[in-house]
């Protein structure tokens, strides 16, 4: 009659597997390692930062076109700090006057 207490629970999960979470995905962004370009610079300062106008705007490293999913893993911020491939942009000359 006890034999329901010997059983083992099946609806009852092992410890590990509640624990077991997927690993948040590695952004792949950018073109080198964040923090090792010029002090004081970021994303938002380089020329190589591209704006991607889909449903929403998604700030891509034009450096790493090839790489580009639709998926924000390859999305850099703005904030970022500048990678050693930064560059200054290019200056827009003014319209000349007439």
């Amino acid at each position: 009659m006890a034999d329901h207490l010997t059983e083992p629970d099946l609806f009852v999960l092992p410890e590990s597997a509640l624990k077991a979470a997927r690993p948040r995905s590695k952004k792949h962004g950018h073109a080198a390692v964040p923090g090792t370009g010029p002090e004081g610079e970021t994303c938002r300062s380089c020329a190589h930062l591209v704006r991607k106008e889909m449903a929403s705007t998604y700030l891509k490293c034009g450096l790493m076109r090839a790489y580009w999913t639709g998926g924000q893993g390859t999305d850099v911020r703005a904030a970022d700090a500048a990678c050693r491939r930064w560059e200054a942009p290019t200056p827009i000359p003014p319209c000349a006057a007439r």
